[in-house]
């Protein structure tokens, strides 16, 4: 790989600045509903208190960034109300719509199993959901008020909420004189960290394989360097260890695949002069299918960072042909007419990272903007694009919860680099990760 390809991976996959506090531009905001959430009780004082406290607390963080409500603060006279004799006392609708509330929670523990109660002050309405056991140990217990979370969720909005999703990330460190990077996993709030991969090498660039009614999503894409050369490697999220998954020479970078599970775009430099986009077709039980096809080449630039929109006919991707790193479109096709790419990206000189959101309506994506490289939004229905993040450090990588309003992105600064998340509707960063080491290549996907 020669020298002007390496530098322009290399500032597509990451760069420093000065830390400061992360600002949020929305460019428009919905109303927020109100919700009281009041303290789980536990009848027969089979899990304490000190615990009940630290699953209201994750119950809390659902409610709060889950881009429809905002949890109401405890109060004395609210937890009254809740502990009164008759369900008319607890839930009368004439005293919670007084408090703000449109929806209250009450959550009772009887023999370590969960029963939460959900009233609506607007329609006076009180649904019960199905009791779930817990078992005391908080990293199983969480993902279960995770799954609680998103089935409320679905019954107040009709539609599926993120709580119970998982993030794939890279982390690296330096040991001794040698930095190693291995794959991780985490749920949506950063808690539940769990390495995946022990190669003793660099692995970065996750992506979960979409699951489907006949393929679960336990499975996952990556780029490992322990053949010395960057290659592109599948694993299973239990095991951790990858197979490859193309015979093809060159450094293979910066994989996506179709939500459809049968194409993967990826960046390979096989003709040893540039780095250029390649489509695979895929088969979740073969692996590749066939040789990959050269999508596009341009002498003497570098393509980078293909991602598919959600039909996966057309793939977003980076290319600095004109001059400048842009983010262009091109059909996802294989005939041997090779297609004329389509610029997007305009109001910036340096596009990097583009994350096409499931609903296909927003591309989300990494610009220099001012010295630093921000998280910006380009809207496929009016054509517009819009600074999502301010403030200092480089914040890159973007990647959609499955619910097309969450991000989450790394933000680099010259010590550290941490991941956050953020919602189209709420503007507010929130940190979810923490420790050592680099972490970055955030991907987003269902559990």
């Amino acid at each position: 790989m020669n020298f002007k390809i390496l530098f322009f991976l290399l500032m597509i996959l990451g760069s420093v600045h000065a830390d400061e506090e992360i600002r949020i531009y929305l460019s428009t905001t919905s109303s927020l509903e109100p919700l009281y959430i009041g303290k789980l009780q536990s009848s027969d004082n089979s899990l304490s208190s000190a615990y009940l406290e630290q699953l209201q607390t994750v119950l809390n963080f659902d409610f709060n960034h889950n881009s429809r409500n905002k949890v109401l603060s405890i109060s004395d006279l609210r937890e009254k109300t809740l502990q009164a004799l008759t369900p008319a006392e607890r839930f009368n609708p004439t005293f919670w719509k007084s408090c703000g509330a449109a929806h209250v929670l009450k959550g009772e523990i009887r023999q370590k199993s969960l029963v939460m109660s959900v009233f609506s002050s607007q329609s006076g309405t009180l649904k019960h959901f199905p009791a779930i056991a817990l078992s005391g140990t908080l990293s199983q217990d969480r993902q279960q008020i995770h799954r609680l979370a998103d089935a409320i969720y679905k019954s107040l909005n009709g539609q599926e909420g993120v709580a119970s999703s998982r993030i794939l990330y890279s982390i690296k460190q330096k040991t001794g004189d040698k930095w190693i990077a291995e794959i991780w996993s985490c749920d949506w709030d950063g808690a539940n960290a769990k390495q995946l991969t022990r190669e003793g090498s660099l692995c970065v660039s996750p992506v979960l394989i979409p699951p489907s009614s006949k393929y679960s999503n336990d499975r996952f894409l990556y780029v490992s360097y322990k053949m010395g050369q960057p290659k592109i490697f599948i694993a299973t999220l239990a095991e951790g260890k990858g197979k490859r998954i193309l015979d093809l020479h060159g450094n293979q970078l910066l994989p996506a695949i179709s939500s459809q599970r049968n194409k993967i775009a990826f960046i390979c430099d096989a003709n040893q002069k540039t780095a250029d986009l390649f489509l695979q077709e895929f088969h979740p039980d073969q692996g590749a299918v066939g040789k990959p096809v050269q999508l596009f080449s341009y002498p003497r630039s570098t393509q980078a960072s293909p991602t598919f929109n959600p039909n996966g006919s057309q793939i977003a991707f980076v290319s600095d042909k004109d001059g400048s790193p842009r983010i262009y479109l091109i059909p996802a096709t294989f005939t041997s007419k090779r297609p004329t790419p389509v610029l997007i990206t305009k109001r910036n000189q340096e596009n990097s990272c583009p994350a096409w959101s499931p609903d296909g309506k927003k591309l989300a994506y990494s610009a220099k903007t001012k010295g630093i490289r921000q998280i910006w939004i380009y809207d496929f229905e009016t054509g517009e694009e819009w600074q999502l993040t301010d403030g200092g450090g480089n914040k890159e990588n973007p990647s959609w919860a499955p619910d097309s309003q969450h991000l989450v992105f790394n933000s680099t600064d010259g010590h550290a680099s941490e991941l956050y998340i953020v919602n189209l509707n709420q503007p507010e960063v929130i940190k979810i990760s923490q420790g050592a080491g680099i972490k970055h290549y955030p991907t987003w996907g269902t559990r």
